[in-house]
């Protein structure tokens, strides 16, 4: 047989999921209910190939990689079968994945920010997942360390340094190294580029793309970002309810969706340029152009202290604070949203930590309603946080896990000391849920956090700021963590309370698509800067400046090209 002849045969699937189904137990102890979360699961992976798990949380994408690396939790009942190079990896259980996790199969788990120890080197990290594998020590085991961190783009002199030196999208890329340092053959990457902004995010998936074509790596990509899938992957399977419903080519799937669900994630998908000319107008709203704005930002500096060197110990003498917000103009009209775009680092977040007064600011005013807050204190700052109020970006880290929700949005009345008895109060938390969509009420009051979705735990946390009626909402990346879908209910929620409520919003993202579809004027953050603003439909389709350009360009298009049909 010929080389030609060979490499023409049909290759076997380096991975073939066969019929999975996993069930689990009831939460309540005396319930012998069971719950069925993967249903007749199938789909093949082929050497080199970039395969797409697209669905919403809780469809099972994250059960069928836990699956997949043996990693469910002792109450999984599995049926099914996993096959890894034609061996049944679930056949015997544990026995029989264990010799194949991280040597063979290995994974890329979702919270790169805090997956790693904060007390061991990163390369210590790194060779401790060889040892467990018995692969090389020592010397050698340095060695392969700094080639893995030279293979995702981490200088090998960096090994020794710890999680919090790295940047969001070094510590993913360490993750990768990490994942492929036993040379597995399937990689499966769960929502690996979640809260990166856009161009780190590019990086990890040109990366991802690169490895998978150098090392022949099979990457099953976890994720519901439709665009992520779009530019990185060959195939995907669409997940609904547990469900394969639908599976193909991303050409093919793009263009001619079969299910119904596959074309209502697409339709909550388009380009940033559609959604802009649809979303966004060409000017703020007329009658808040015409008022005083409710928040002006003047010569703001916001900066932090540095941490001296060893020559500055010994000398007793101090680092020169390092300005994180550098000369930053901004104002926010009543009713208006106004988004500050700009990568991880740029000062976004500070900014906004500073208009709520929980950064001090280091030079220039900032003006709620023309009254200055730079320096209230006591009781004048605490009424001025009544009219502000702040929605942060991960709805699973923001509510306290011992509060129901009735307690949760009930909480602010508590403080501020609105209302004169409890039945006052909870008429209020009542009208602020209703404004955010959880109804019936009733069916929401005594529940707790971890009985929520997260698109419904930031409702929640979107009800316990307004249900002060305030006049300005700070939102802090409000959507980074959600699904695509949810991602647009809470953005129009938004919006509506704008229109509707008379408040304003000044909502910080790294992804100008969302800044372009929501947003009544973008302002493009950089070094501490603010270096171009306009209406969101000019900034977004026309932009001046190089880095704005750059954001844009880095944002992954749904479309992936169009489709070739062979005559």
């Amino acid at each position: 047989m010929t080389a030609e002849q060979s490499s023409a045969l049909p290759r076997e699937p380096l991975l073939r999921v066969e019929n999975l189904n996993v069930t689990y137990g009831s939460h309540d102890p005396a319930s012998r209910a069971r719950i069925q979360v993967l249903h007749d699961v199938s789909f093949d992976l082929m050497p080199g190939e970039r395969l797409g798990l697209i669905g919403e949380s809780g469809s099972g994408k994250t059960t069928i990689a836990s699956a997949c690396m043996g990693l469910l939790a002792p109450s999984a009942e599995v049926s099914g079968r996993i096959f890894l190079e034609g061996r049944d990896i679930l056949e015997k259980g544990e026995a029989s994945i264990a010799p194949h996790r991280w040597k063979d199969i290995a994974m890329v788990f979702q919270g790169a920010m805090n997956a790693f120890n904060p007390v061991r080197s990163i390369g210590w990290q790194i060779a401790e997942a060889m040892e467990v594998q018995d692969m090389p020590r020592g010397r050698f085991g340095v060695q392969r360390v700094g080639e893995l961190l030279e293979l995702v783009g981490i200088p090998a002199a960096q090994a020794a340094s710890y999680a919090h030196e790295f940047s969001g999208g070094m510590r993913q890329r360490a993750m990768i190294a990490m994942a492929l340092a036993c040379s597995p053959k399937v990689l499966l990457a769960d929502e690996p580029t979640t809260a990166l902004d856009v161009m780190v995010q590019r990086q990890v998936l040109d990366l991802l793309v690169d490895l998978s074509r150098k090392l022949e790596l099979g990457v099953i990509l976890v994720t519901h970002d439709l665009g992520v899938v779009a530019e990185t992957c060959t195939r995907a399977v669409v997940m609904l309810q547990g469900r394969n419903v639908e599976s193909g080519t991303t050409k093919e799937l793009f263009h001619r969706p079969r299910h119904a669900y596959t074309a209502q994630l697409l339709k909550a998908s388009p380009g940033y340029e559609a959604r802009a000319r649809e979303g966004a107008g060409d000017e703020p709203p007329v009658a808040a152009a015409s008022r005083a704005p409710v928040l002006a930002v003047e010569g703001l500096i916001v900066s932090y202290p540095q941490r001296p060197s060893l020559r500055q110990i010994l000398t007793g003498s101090r680092p020169e604070p390092r300005p994180v917000v550098n000369a930053l103009d901004l104002s926010v009209a009543p009713g208006e949203i106004v988004a500050l775009v700009g990568r991880s680092g740029c000062g976004k977040t500070s900014t906004l930590q500073s208009v709520m007064r929980m950064q001090p600011a280091s030079g220039g005013r900032i003006l709620f309603e023309g009254q200055d807050i730079t320096a209230l204190q006591g009781r004048a700052l605490r009424r001025v946080r009544r009219d502000i109020q702040m929605i942060y970006q991960d709805p699973y880290e923001s509510l306290d896990s011992r509060f129901r929700v009735v307690d949760t949005v009930m909480e602010p009345l508590h403080i501020h000391r609105i209302g004169h008895n409890r039945a006052e109060r909870m008429a209020l938390v009542r009208e602020a849920l209703e404004r955010v969509g959880l109804t019936p009420v009733d069916d929401f009051l005594r529940r707790f956090p971890h009985e929520l979705s997260g698109g419904q735990r930031q409702r929640v946390a979107i009800a316990a700021g307004v249900v002060l009626a305030p006049k300005l909402i700070l939102a802090d990346e409000p959507t980074s963590m959600l699904d695509v879908s949810i991602r647009s209910g809470i953005l129009d929620l938004l919006v509506g309370l704008c229109r509707d409520g008379g408040m304003s919003v000044l909502m910080i993202t790294h992804d100008l698509s969302i800044a372009a579809s929501y947003a009544d004027r973008i302002a493009v953050m950089h070094e501490g800067r603010i270096i171009e603003e306009g209406p969101a439909l000019r900034v977004a389709l026309e932009p001046q400046a190089e880095h704005t350009r750059d954001l844009l360009a880095a944002i992954p298009r749904v479309d992936p090209g169009p489709v070739v049909i062979a005559h």
